[in-house]
């Protein structure tokens, strides 16, 4: 009698965590932008499930069908721990290749290293052709540590496969990198790569495992000889670029991809690149040109329509941004970010209406809260503070994350509002819901010293620092609170040094320290920490603080000059109008 396994359907048993490339993200980070070659898949994709002729069965024996029903009914109860040892046993009995792979797969997907790697050695046994059976062996054995017995295997796969060399090297590389002996693994794909060193894609691979490693001489000068070989290679000259990143080049980094773009005008992908390391660089006009010309070259690229669209919103180029966004949603390409952005643009230009209709149309997508929040906002700011905090609660929170967020924006919304009672309300509400929270303390905190409820906001304050003892804007609070509303200044003093240790150039906390030295009758000190404040931000009540103390060491005319500038930019600033009414009139 001729028994056919049936296969029970379970997910493609790939060892997805040895062949999952290193994590690619496409953000403004250049530096993590590296990718396997142009034309290439990715190495997760190669490991393929096998296309081989149907094998001749096995021959059924009692013995076989016992152990391959019980295996399969294990597998369909959930119980692989059950099925592995029996789908195993099911594979030495026949050495048929289809059980043998099964139990391979199963066994990995069950997370039994140990009897996958006796299967998987059985498997490129039988079939020494499979170039799937060669990779899941050497990556059962580099989970191991035995680097070198996977290597005959990694050899095999190179070999044989000629015609997606490119793939099987950054296959390789994938495997490798994850391996926990970082100089065992370089060490190995130096042996892969020493009989093809004018093999510009092994010189790649090995320069990117290099890279991973933390070898950036070796990576260096392995992805030079790849451009030299291949001096077009978009791909290589960005691996290069990131690698000298790493090394802290940053000007070698923009000579060369300036040398790259003269001999390569065409090149999108250069031209990408050398736009977002101008963005790191905070060189946003440059940035602006790079983006524009690739626009040139590819007028509906959305990544480079999304990307000049928030660069021309950072410069203040509303019209331009506009049009950026506008083009998006006619190429149906990242509409919700486009909408979202196009609301910023009609709050940059004051046009509220326009941006409440941009904002309705964010459906989806990261933006879509703090789309609904900006809609909320705009409301209160209309005097609608009803239906503001209706459009706020009426929001879907789907983790606490954003319950957060929402609990935050209701309370600003009411603060900014006057509605102080009901802000620290929202506030207590959000703290029983989310106990501790550090921003949710933070504001009550502030709500409470509005409300002149000092001992509360101390309260608060404290508990937050006690929390989080390095939390510099929670010292920083706590200090100023107490140096400026007790009489325990110098205990106050002490809070905002630990501060200015944590953030010595913030000028929140240089203020605070002003501050605590004038409270103390310690002008001069005074003047010094408030005059680094003030040439860090021109913020009203640094004018207020930096002016008092000028005043009360006679020199009156500085700060009525520093007082009036200040209230040019904020006349209705109630600490600065105060600090005026009781020395200046």
């Amino acid at each position: 009698m001729i028994f056919r396994v049936v296969i029970i359907a379970l997910p493609l048993l790939v060892l997805v965590a040895c062949t999952t490339p290193p994590a690619q993200h496409d953000t403004p980070d250049s530096a993590s932008q590296t990718k396997p070659p142009a034309g290439t898949t990715p190495p997760e994709a190669v490991v393929e499930e096998a296309k081989l002729p149907a094998p001749a069965a096995p021959e059924l024996t009692g013995e076989l069908l016992y152990y391959l029903l019980s295996a399969e009914i294990a597998g369909q109860r959930g119980r692989l721990d059950v099925a592995v040892p029996f789908y195993l046993k099911a594979a030495q009995l026949s050495r048929d290749p289809e059980i043998v792979e099964r139990a391979t797969r199963i066994a990995v997907y069950s997370r039994d290293e140990k009897s996958a790697l006796t299967a998987a050695q059985m498997w490129v046994e039988l079939q020494p052709e499979n170039l799937e059976a060669h990779q899941v062996t050497a990556a059962l054995l580099m989970r191991e540590g035995k680097v070198n017995e996977a290597l005959p295997h990694l050899e095999r796969v190179l070999s044989a496969d000629q015609q997606n060399n490119r793939n099987s090297y950054m296959l390789i590389t994938s495997l490798l990198s994850k391996e926990k002996d970082k100089q065992a693994a370089l060490a190995a794909m130096e042996q892969l790569v020493a009989k093809r060193s004018q093999d510009p894609d092994a010189l790649y691979a090995y320069a990117y495992l290099a890279m991973l490693v933390g070898s950036l001489d070796k990576a260096s000068t392995a992805v030079n000889q790849a451009i030299e070989l291949v001096p077009n290679w978009s791909e290589a000259h960005i691996l290069r670029a990131n690698v000298l990143v790493r090394q802290g080049q940053s000007e070698q980094v923009m000579s060369l991809l300036q040398d790259a773009l003269e001999s390569y005008p065409d090149d999108a992908a250069i031209r990408m690149f050398y736009a977002r390391r101008l963005v790191d660089e905070r060189r946003y006009e440059q940035a602006r040109d790079q983006f524009s010309a690739l626009l040139d070259y590819q007028p509906d690229s959305p990544e480079a329509l999304y990307a000049l669209g928030l660069l021309n919103l950072q410069t203040q180029r509303a019209n331009d941004a506009q049009r950026n966004f506008e083009r998006l949603i006619e190429l149906g390409q990242r509409v919700d970010e486009a909408y979202y952005y196009l609301g910023q643009v009609a709050q940059m230009e004051k046009d509220t209406a326009a941006a409440m209709r941009y904002y309705t149309e964010v459906r989806k997508g990261s933006n879509y809260i703090d789309a609904q929040i900006s809609i909320a906002v705009i409301l209160a700011e209309q005097g609608d503070i009803d239906a503001a905090r209706a459009r706020v609660q009426n929001i879907s929170a789907p983790t606490l994350d954003v319950e957060l967020r929402l609990y935050l924006a209701e309370g600003e919304i009411l603060r900014s509002a006057n509605q102080l009672e009901e802000a620290y309300e929202v506030y207590s509400l959000a703290l029983q819901q989310l106990q501790d929270n550090a921003q949710l303390l933070y504001a009550r905190a502030l709500t409470a010293e509005q409300l002149g409820r000092v001992d509360e906001a101390v309260a608060d304050l404290a508990h937050v620092v006690k929390n989080e003892p390095n939390n510099a804007e929670a010292l920083n609070a706590l200090g100023y609170t107490l140096v400026d509303m007790t009489d325990r200044v110098t205990e106050g003093k002490q809070y905002i040094e630990k501060a200015l240790k944590l953030k010595p150039s913030d000028p929140a906390i240089l203020d605070s320290m002003g501050w605590a030295y004038y409270r103390l009758g310690e002008h001069e000190k005074a003047l010094r920490y408030l005059q680094q404040a003030f040439d860090k931000l021109k913020d009203p009540e640094i004018a207020a603080h930096l002016g008092e103390v000028l005043w009360v060491l006679g020199n009156k005319e500085r700060a009525r000059e520093i007082w009036d500038e200040a209230l040019r930019e904020t006349p209705k600033d109630k600490v600065l109008l105060n600090v005026i009414e009781r020395f200046a009139q």
